[in-house]
């Protein structure tokens, strides 16, 4: 993913000029109270909420690209998406909607909680 820039993002409901850069690689986690805007934050850069200000993908401005063109996906705070699947099977239920191959998933799973530390018991 390249890097993703917000420049002046505010809402109708809770973000007010907000700038944030998130270079190429870096891994980003958002912490604050309930309501203080981390799931608004990320739906701006979903392109699921009405916005002002600009949000760019490297050197593209995305402003314009409607939510499926912006190939963006986050973790809810709940922390799944769906309660009756562990956490390989929510990560593969994502990775099979993308078109993935049932032979390609299983390492892209490795990769991902090889990147988080995370091993199943």
């Amino acid at each position: 993913m390249p890097a993703i820039t917000l420049k002046k993002i505010s809402t109708k409901f809770c973000l007010k000029g907000i700038d944030l850069e998130i270079k190429e690689g870096e891994l980003l986690v958002l912490l604050g109270p309930t309501g203080a805007g981390k799931t608004t934050l990320l739906n701006v850069i979903a392109g699921l909420v009405e916005y002002e200000g600009e949000v760019y993908f490297g050197e593209e401005k995305a402003d314009l690209l409607p939510p499926e063109k912006r190939q963006i996906g986050y973790v809810f705070q709940e922390l799944y998406l769906f309660p009756h699947l562990d956490v390989y099977h929510n990560i593969a239920f994502g990775l099979k909607a993308r078109g993935f191959s049932s032979a390609e998933i299983p390492g892209m799973i490795s990769q991902v909680m090889e990147l988080f530390k995370y091993w199943p018991s």
